[in-house]
């Protein structure tokens, strides 16, 4: 049975870099994984022989829930969380059906898993917001609220994130709204940008907000880059954390 990253691509959900060399295969009658040329052959553990309706050339893929248990587990939190925000997004997973399909008490990826956990939420709308979701959670930011809407001056202007805590909005920057056809509706790339400033000038006018951080890939591809962008804004941000940690203010 296709399992780990092999099945999650398989169901669709995006990958953060490289395509792996390897397939990964959980074989029942084996005793311990094995590694060879081309693929991984994983001895089955707890709850690793779901089926799904999936097949592919006739082999049965992992369900949704016991993949992303086994993805949150295996991979690098931000490949994870990318990868199981995509079905959160698209309703065909939940976190509560993720957690129950976590092994009870500590164990072996178990606090990756958890930091995974901490930053799904159905409301992110882009794998990029989806990156952005687990880098917070890894430099220990408290209250994420995603898609917030403030409202002032006959505008509603909804953010991809805001920190109340820190009085911080959060917005991935990603170059497709200024180049992708569809995102801009016929409209010139350079009224989008400007239309961007004036709502980002409103957002800085209030009160609550004390700065807007924008994010773009390049600053989410490494979490130094990402604390480096937070320092910028006189933020100053640790290591990574555990889900829950927080952030100090200058």
């Amino acid at each position: 049975m296709f399992t780990h990253l092999t099945a999650a691509l398989i169901h669709g959900w995006p990958l953060i870099g490289p395509a792996p060399d390897r397939v990964h295969v959980t074989v029942p009658t084996i005793e311990q994984t094995v590694h060879r040329a081309g693929v991984i052959l994983h001895a089955p553990g707890a709850g690793a022989l779901h089926l799904a309706a999936a097949r592919l050339d006739g082999v049965p893929v992992g369900d949704r829930a016991t993949t992303a248990s086994l993805v949150a587990r295996t991979e690098p939190v931000h490949v994870a969380a990318v990868a199981i925000d995509a079905a959160v997004r698209d309703g065909s997973l939940t976190a509560a059906q993720l957690a129950d399909a976590l092994p009870a008490g500590p164990g072996r990826g178990s606090r990756r898993a958890r930091t995974v956990l901490a930053a799904l939420d159905a409301r992110h709308e882009t794998a990029g917001e989806s990156y952005t979701a687990i880098r917070l959670v890894q430099i220990g930011v408290g209250q994420v609220v995603p898609q917030h809407e403030f409202r002032h001056d006959g505008f509603t202007d909804r953010v991809d994130f805001w920190l109340p805590d820190i009085r911080v909005v959060v917005e991935f920057d990603g170059k497709q709204k200024y180049t992708d056809p569809a995102m801009l509706a016929g409209r010139h790339p350079g009224d989008v940008v400007w239309t961007e400033k004036r709502r980002e000038d409103r957002l800085r006018r209030r009160r609550e907000v004390r700065t807007v951080v924008r994010v773009t890939w390049w600053h989410l591809e490494r979490l130094d880059r990402f604390q480096a962008l937070f320092r910028s804004h006189d933020l100053h941000v640790g290591g990574e954390t555990r889900p829950g940690g927080h952030i100090r203010n200058a």
